[in-house]
């Protein structure tokens, strides 16, 4: 493989704690190959996600469109995008990048993005965790979808096998699609993981919001498609399941850790089953203190009705956590194994949530240390280099094609191609 320095450019929303850590490793890939790596971010506001300091974990060189020294308060998305596009197309004429790497097409200002590369001869790699079953979908708009937008780019890397097969659906070749997208820092949370279970009464006393009795965890938002409503109407039949075996006094408590539009319904709910006292709701956990919440756990759960991939689902593996986990998130095949390390449930049968919840509070402590231990392993599977070894391999798998005699003049791209080849 040439050594030919070549700059390559990574596009996301917003850089947190799971990007730079993708970040590093595709880094490290560069450099190995003497190519150069820049990030774009399109702001720096933290939305949702309260990241934390990261300043000691960004090590690569980073542009960021929208400051937020400039923009200190949020705006609404299309004002956002009118904003971030023409500073987009100026750092990209400034960067003179080789390859672009692009999350999705649904953002306008990922769109933006693939119309520069095509129209300047820029590779664009699709980073990409749709799945067909997402959402119903209507053939006319998928074929629009392929033209406009997936045929356009030179490859990709997905989350998993579902949502490589959606990408090959849509007229992209099998071979030029590659996974680990959806990967998360595991060590961020092993690390966290291991402090609070040596010292769990020191970690309750810097957090006294965390439950004292076993519990169940969720992290999500508070919004309809989560089915977070569904959850705690199975959490209240699994309490009075384990009330009718005579054994209701060992029932765990639940945490959802989040807010949104749902909150007030879910604290209505939980005061009309008077649940407050075994219920918890203690907000958005910051990414630095989130590691300790699954530390203490007995289980987590993630309901969602639809869900691309998940990444609280890889948090929790990382955690060591048995998985009770909706069959239609799109993590569940990748890490989660049924009756292995956790259990796969229809997320709009409120009946088996419940019996799922009953399941996991019956199964045996050391049963459920084996089932964390499972997940740690299914998770050890999912890291930041995978991330990078998937973007590298789609960025030299396409350096090939576009290069073949039998390549279309669309992947004909020599200015960054020919430095690939051996």
């Amino acid at each position: 493989m040439s050594r030919i320095a070549m700059h390559i450019g990574v596009l996301f929303q917003n850089i947190g704690g799971y990007h730079a850590a993708r970040l590093r490793a595709t880094q490290i890939a560069c450099e190995e190959r003497g190519w150069q790596l820049t990030a774009i971010e399109v702001t720096s506001q933290k939305g949702d996600h309260p990241w934390g300091d990261l300043a000691g974990t960004v090590t690569f060189a980073c542009k960021t469109l929208l400051p937020l020294a400039e923009f200190p308060v949020a705006t609404a998305p299309s004002v956002e995008a009118r904003l971030a596009i023409p500073r987009l197309r100026q750092v990209l004429a400034e960067l003179q990048l080789d390859a672009l790497a692009i999350p999705g097409w649904g953002f306008a200002v990922s769109r933006a993005a693939l119309s520069w590369c095509t129209q300047h001869q820029v590779t664009a790699i699709l980073m990409s965790e749709s799945k067909r079953d997402d959402l119903p979908r209507q053939r006319w708009k998928e074929w629009l979808k392929s033209v406009l937008y997936v045929r356009r780019f030179a490859g990709a890397i997905a989350g998993g096998e579902a949502h490589r097969e959606y990408l090959v659906t849509l007229g992209m070749a099998r071979s030029h699609i590659f996974l680990g997208y959806d990967v998360v820092d595991n060590r961020h949370f092993a690390q966290g993981v291991a402090i609070a279970r040596a010292n769990p009464r020191a970690i309750r006393q810097r957090d006294p919001a965390i439950p004292e009795k076993p519990y169940f965890l969720a992290v999500t938002r508070f919004i309809p498609r989560k089915n977070v409503l569904r959850l705690l109407t199975a959490y209240c039949h699994y309490r009075q399941a384990l009330a009718d075996q005579g054994c209701g006094e060992t029932a765990w408590d639940l945490v959802l850790c989040g807010s949104g539009e749902e909150e007030a319904t879910l604290r209505q709910r939980i005061q009309q089953n008077a649940l407050e006292t075994c219920v918890h709701l203690p907000g958005f956990v910051g990414y630095p203190q989130l590691p300790y919440w699954y530390a203490l756990a007995s289980a987590f759960v993630h309901p969602a009705l639809q869900e691309q991939w998940g990444l609280v689902v890889n948090e929790a593996c990382a955690s060591g956590l048995p998985i009770l986990c909706s069959q239609t998130v799109g993590a569940c095949p990748n890490l989660v194994r049924h009756q292995e390390n956790g259990l796969v449930f229809a997320p709009d049968d409120t009946g088996a949530i419940a019996q799922s919840l009953l399941q996991i509070h019956h199964l045996d402590a050391d049963r459920r240390t084996e089932w964390g231990f499972r997940s740690q392993q299914q998770a050890a599977n999912y890291t930041p280099q995978r991330f990078a070894d998937g973007l590298m391999n789609a960025l030299e798998t396409t350096a090939m094609a576009a290069n073949s005699p039998d390549s279309s003049p669309a992947f004909r791209l020599p200015r960054f191609f020919s430095a690939l080849l051996p």
